[in-house]
């Protein structure tokens, strides 16, 4: 992991802030959906999206930075959006099921995106393995490393707003 100054941190996070600050989220709707990711998932991400956080006396929109950084992740592992969005199918039509399927729906879609989006991962890392999700771990971690340096070299001057 790089490990970031405070000042180096502070830097980093305000390009992230320029660059996302004016941006909205239909437009990281429509991408998202065109990833592949389920329009359930995304409507969560929509809280995230409106959080924001007073960081050394400025607001950063860091509800947009961290979903502009998921869809990224996404788009730079498409396999994994693809798990995802087979994993959601399956939930759809374990709900068809008469009688049970409606209570086994949510479970099954869990499961089977997790599932579906390990093996995704470690297609994309080119090291297909025995445990996907330990794939997807790695390769997330990986992907991340960067944003999570920059959080923690500012965590200090986080203030609530």
């Amino acid at each position: 992991m790089n490990n970031l100054t405070k000042d180096q941190g502070a830097l980093e996070l305000t390009l992230l802030n320029a660059e996302y600050s004016k941006a909205r989220f239909d437009d990281a709707l429509v991408e998202g959906l065109a990833l592949g990711v389920p329009a359930e998932i995304m409507t969560r991400l929509e809280a995230i999206w409106a959080a924001s956080k007073s960081v050394a006396g400025e607001v950063v929109a860091i509800g947009k930075i961290v979903v502009a950084q998921i869809l990224a992740f996404l788009r730079a592992n498409s396999g994994i959006a693809t798990g995802i969005a087979l994993g959601a199918a399956v939930g759809v039509l374990t709900a068809f099921i008469p009688f049970i399927g409606p209570l086994l729906a949510p479970l099954s879609a869990t499961v089977a995106m997790l599932w579906s989006a390990g093996i995704g991962a470690s297609f994309d890392s080119g090291q297909p393995t025995s445990d996907p999700l330990v794939a997807a771990v790695q390769l997330a971690k990986k992907f991340f490393e960067l944003l999570q340096a920059i959080f923690l070299a500012v965590s200090e001057h986080v203030r609530p707003i």
